[in-house]
């Protein structure tokens, strides 16, 4: 080899390796050269309750058992932040918790003039860089207007309403407390498909699939329901009569064996807890199940109308899918009606990846599979970078999923973490759950034989070794808590715990 020729293929290596010439990649926008389209379907608030992760018998969700078969379903999949805020700041931005600091609900102005994490960062604006159009309705992110994710956006309609006039409740009342908590109630209302926020989203979704687009689109969709208040049309309650539902397993004495800190910080004052869902024979326990259950059933069938035009659609053949929920929740389970916790019900998530499907005839993806490796909504963005032919993002912190699609049982990573609190994670692995908290109380649950994470294994001599392992994968430090967190406590603990970050607690407003 001649000594130029030498010289050009180092100097081609550096500037890889300096990422000077990603970067420069990342500036251009290149033309429609038949990329795939992008439809990312996203639900509030679901957790495994669907009939392909068989989380609850009686769950009745076609559209979306349909669509796992028709790829790769991922069953151990778990957001990284166990509320809405946290967990889409998270996997639209490609960044963990414990990297940009937003652990709780961030505000809009600090969040749209972060140009580090957020401002020009998130997965449709690194779409429209290269060249696709990129369209919105619905929650899409949280904290970060739409507008400005987007460069169309349908709107958000009655985000989660409609509500019954004069804020009534049909069931569930909190407590008066200081502290902040989200409006949890159940009941038949409105009358119609047609007045839910979610029927109006689906609905800009399958006219924006009628037409034609001139260039390779990206169009995400957010669904409200199954998001409290768990209101829906009555004939979708009638799907679940409620003298047959079926309730959740729950141990009362579930917290006995966890560390005091778990207590505290899992405490929700103005959420319905088993006293109340067990009073009168279970009568609201009932009632709320039903609820979640058809609430639903109603999301399917949302999913099931973008899906079927998508379908009968000239982008058919072209289009790349994907349908996740920001974070799982609690029927009961721990004692709470809500997520907020580091616990199975909370962070798992379903998530399905479809390829388009002229890829799907090129490549060795194994649809209809499943994947039992532990993965987060981290890795969404990786993903679909990968499965667009877009350059890689250097600051992504998830892998791309494309290699365990086409070999769903090859070596993966030990776990995928998830943050409540700065200082505090869950780790979950193939067969485990680990959880440390700030001040170094720690929980661990072995799947294979509990799980619904009834027993504490820490501090169990046997355990040892795999505690230990588990340590390792867990953020030593965290930063700071960004300036667009809203301090405002779901608990006394919260309350303490921002203090004790520096951060000015805010109160309920009465």
């Amino acid at each position: 080899m001649s000594r130029q020729i030498l010289l050009v293929f180092i100097f081609l290596a550096l500037i890889c390796e300096s990422g000077w010439l990603s970067a420069a990649y990342e500036l251009q926008v290149r033309p429609n050269d038949n990329r795939p389209n992008v439809v990312m379907i996203i639900v509030d608030d679901l957790n495994d309750w669907i009939g392909c992760l068989s989380g609850h018998p009686q769950a009745k969700t076609p559209n979306i058992d349909r669509l796992a078969k028709q790829g790769i379903l991922f069953s151990n999949a778990h957001c990284q932040g166990p509320i809405c805020g946290p967990s889409r700041c998270s996997f639209l931005s490609g960044k963990y918790p414990f990297t940009t600091g937003v652990y709780q609900q961030p505000q809009k102005k600090e969040l749209e003039s972060d140009e580090k994490f957020f401002r020009g960062h998130l997965i449709p604006e690194y779409f429209a860089k290269h060249g696709y159009a990129t369209t919105g309705v619905g929650k899409v992110t949280h904290g970060y207007r739409e507008e400005i994710a987007f460069q169309k956006f349908g709107g958000e309609f009655e985000k989660s309403g409609p509500k019954p006039p004069d804020n009534r409740r049909f069931h569930f009342r909190p407590p008066d407390h200081p502290f902040i908590g989200t409006q949890t109630d159940w009941g038949a209302y409105p009358e119609s498909d047609g007045q839910m926020p979610d029927f109006k989203s689906a609905s800009y979704a399958i006219n924006f699939l009628s037409q034609n687009h001139d260039a390779p689109f990206f169009l995400a969709v957010g669904l409200v329901r199954p998001h409290v208040p768990f209101y829906v049309p009555k004939k979708w309650m009638e799907m679940f009569p409620e003298d047959k539902i079926q309730l959740p397993r729950f141990f009362r004495d579930d917290l006995d064996d966890v560390p005091q800190i778990s207590q505290e910080i899992h405490e929700l004052p103005n959420y319905p807890n088993l006293e109340f869902l067990q009073a009168n024979d279970n009568q609201q326990f009932r009632k709320c199940v039903q609820a979640y259950l058809a609430c639903t059933a109603f999301v399917d069938h949302q999913v099931g109308r973008i899906l079927k035009q998508l379908n009968h659609s000239k982008h058919s053949e072209n289009t790349v899918v994907v349908f996740l929920s920001d974070h799982g929740y609690h029927l009961g389970e721990k004692d709470r009606v809500s997520k907020h916790s580091l616990w199975e019900e909370s962070t798992r998530v379903p998530l399905i990846v479809v390829p388009a499907q002229n890829q799907i005839a090129q490549n060795k993806f194994k649809t209809g599979s499943e994947v039992k490796k532990p993965v987060g909504l981290i890795d969404v963005y990786p993903t679909l970078l990968d499965l667009c032919r877009l350059p890689p993002k250097r600051t992504n912190e998830g892998y791309s999923l494309r290699l365990l699609m086409e070999d769903p049982k090859m070596d993966w990573q030990f776990g995928v973490l998830t943050t409540y609190a700065r200082g505090c994670h869950s780790l979950r692995t193939d067969q485990h759950r680990y959880i440390q908290y700030e001040n170094g109380d720690e929980e661990l649950y072995d799947h294979s034989i509990d799980p619904d994470e009834w027993e504490n294994l820490a501090g169990l001599d046997e355990y040892g070794e795999l505690v230990a392992r588990c340590r390792i994968e867990v953020p030593s430090e965290g930063a700071k808590y960004h300036p667009s967190v809203s301090a405002a406590p779901v608990n006394e603990w919260f309350r303490k715990h921002f203090e004790r970050n520096g951060l000015t607690v805010k109160n309920k407003k009465r």
